[in-house]
């Protein structure tokens, strides 16, 4: 129980990071089970809004408690600017359950509070159509590079009945991709001043950290000057 109401705090605390550096991107975070029972889940929504997310994620327990830390969920968010979704693994991690039953589960939680579902695992076009057609309310849709859920852009997506794309690895992978595609550059060359379309240089890496802000606030905070 102390680890886990460790990692909802330490959760929160990046949340705040991230939620600082970019101040203009609604971010929407994985909260996992909420951190405990229906009294720790309200005081991980507690966190996650003053830390200023725009939503988060609940989600991968069994279907009655989860609707219930979804209400008190619900009752904490109140009138705060806060997007919940209810999420079901029913259909990925479990042999015992299938597509009707993650279905089941995510009307369920719509019912108890959450603004969306998430249906996760789907492995076909028609898991998909079936999830946007029996299920009202809004829907979210996860597009993970080598998972088990076909890829669609999200107007594709649209005309199956969702109304939210995530994409919780792209960046990171694309990431990995280019470093280790620079890495063997510079193991099997030893230079990439042929492979300079591959990095950023000083001026791009300047303006996207936005350092010249940086230093214009930096040279009015050393003008002071003390004259005694």
């Amino acid at each position: 129980m102390e680890e886990r109401k460790k990692a909802t705090r330490d959760a929160a605390e990046t949340t705040r990071s991230v939620c600082a550096a970019a101040p203009h991107i609604p971010f929407i975070v994985d909260a996992d089970t909420g951190g405990g029972n229906a009294v720790n889940v309200q005081r991980t929504i507690k966190d996650l809004i003053a830390a200023g997310a725009a939503g988060c994620f609940l989600e991968v327990i069994p279907a009655e408690e989860h609707a219930a830390k979804i209400a008190a969920a619900r009752e904490t968010i109140g009138d705060s600017d806060f997007f919940l979704v209810g999420r079901t693994d029913a259909r990925s991690t479990s042999a015992e359950f299938g597509l009707s039953e993650a279905i089941s589960r995510a009307k369920l939680y719509l019912e108890a509070g959450a603004d969306a579902i998430f249906v996760a695992g789907p492995r076909s076009d028609d898991d998909l159509k079936e999830i946007g057609s029996k299920i009202n309310g809004l829907k979210a849709c996860t597009m993970l590079e080598g998972g088990v859920t076909p890829l669609h852009t999200p107007e594709e997506l649209k005309e199956m009945g969702f109304h939210l794309v995530v994409y919780p690895f792209t960046s990171i992978y694309a990431s990995a991709r280019a470093m280790l595609d620079v890495l063997k550059i510079l193991k099997e060359s030893g230079t990439t001043r042929d492979h300079l379309n591959k990095v950023t240089n000083f001026e791009e890496f300047n303006q996207l950290l936005d350092l010249k802000s940086c230093l214009e606030i930096e040279a009015q905070y050393s003008s002071f000057k003390n004259d005694a």
